[in-house]
C-alpha cells in the first residue's frame, strides 16, 4: 500500500516556485530526522536513526541509495530517456531485502514532493527509485518536477522505515523515537517519527492532530482506535 506523507493541520508555510514569483501555500511533512548521525565524509551522506532500529546499512550502501535517488530524479526529467537502468550500482544482498521507504524532495528547506509506503512493496533500491519517482512526478499536492535546474536545487530525504508493530498502550509511543499509524473504523492517519518533534508536539496533541488528519473528531483516539508505531533511518546529502 502506498500512501503520501499527511498534511500537518495548522501549519501552513509558503514556497517560491521555481518557475515564477508566485507563492503558494502548503503543508509541512516531512523533514529531516533525529539523533544519532553519522556523517560519511567521502560521499557527503548523513543518516539518522530515530530510534534503535537500523537496516544496519554500510556508508557504501547509503551512498548507492542516495545515489539511485539522484540519479532517478535525473532521470525523470530527460525527455526519451528510456528505462532506468541499475547496472552500475553495486546492489548488495541488504539493498534487495524488501523495504518500506518514503523519499521526501524540498528547496530552500520548503516540501516539494513526498511519496512513500508504510509496509514493504519492493527490494529496498527499487524502493527508493519508485518513491523518488512518485515524489517527483506524481505528488497531487505539487505540478510535477520538470526541468535540470529544478532537480539541481532539490534536497532528496531518504527514510527507511522498520517493520509496523501495533501496540497495547499508548505509553509506548515515544516522541521523536516512533512515527505513529492510527486506525479506527475506515479511518487511518499516520505521521512520521520527526513530525512531532519539528511541531513540538506533546504526545496528547500528536495524538489530537493525527485524529483530524484522519478526518476524526480531535479526541477520537481516546476510544476504539487502534495504533501501531514504527522507527525510521533518514539517509540525506550533508548541508
Amino acid at each position: 500500500m502506498s500512501v503520501r506523507t499527511p498534511d500537518i493541520p495548522g501549519t501552513m508555510i509558503k514556497v517560491a516556485a521555481a518557475a515564477t514569483a508566485m507563492m503558494i501555500t502548503v503543508a509541512l511533512i516531512c523533514a529531516g530526522c533525529a539523533a544519532d548521525s553519522h556523517k560519511h565524509e567521502k560521499e557527503h551522506i548523513m543518516s539518522s536513526q530515530s530510534g534503535k532500529w537500523s537496516p544496519e546499512l554500510s556508508a557504501v550502501e547509503e551512498a548507492a541509495l542516495f545515489q539511485i535517488a539522484d540519479d532517478t530524479l535525473k532521470w525523470c526529467v530527460k525527455k526519451d530517456s528510456g528505462d532506468f537502468s541499475f547496472d552500475k550500482y553495486d546492489l548488495t544482498e541488504k539493498l534487495k531485502i524488501e523495504r518500506a521507504t518514503f523519499v521526501t524532495l524540498k528547496i530552500n528547506g520548503m516540501l516539494r514532493g513526498c511519496i512513500g509506503s508504510l509496509v514493504p512493496v519492493a527490494p529496498l533500491y527499487k524502493s527508493v527509485h519508485d518513491n523518488a519517482v512518485n515524489a517527483a512526478l506524481h505528488d497531487p499536492r505539487f505540478p510535477p518536477v520538470s526541468s535540470s535546474n529544478e532537480v539541481s536545487q532539490l534536497e532528496v530525504h531518504i527514510s527507511v522505515l522498520s517493520p509496523i508493530t501495533p501496540i497495547k498502550s499508548l505509553d509506548e509511543f515515544r516522541i521523536g523515537e516512533h512515527g505513529i499509524i492510527l486506525t479506527k473504523g475506515y479511518h487511518r492517519a499516520v505521521y512520521l517519527p520527526e513530525v512531532a518533534v519539528e511541531q513540538h508536539w506533546s504526545r496528547e496533541e500528536t495524538l489530537s492532530s493525527l485524529s483530524v488528519k484522519a478526518g476524526l473528531a480531535p479526541d477520537a483516539w481516546k476510544s476504539g482506535a487502534s495504533f501501531e508505531v514504527f522507527s525510521s533511518v533518514s539517509i540525506e546529502s550533508e548541508q
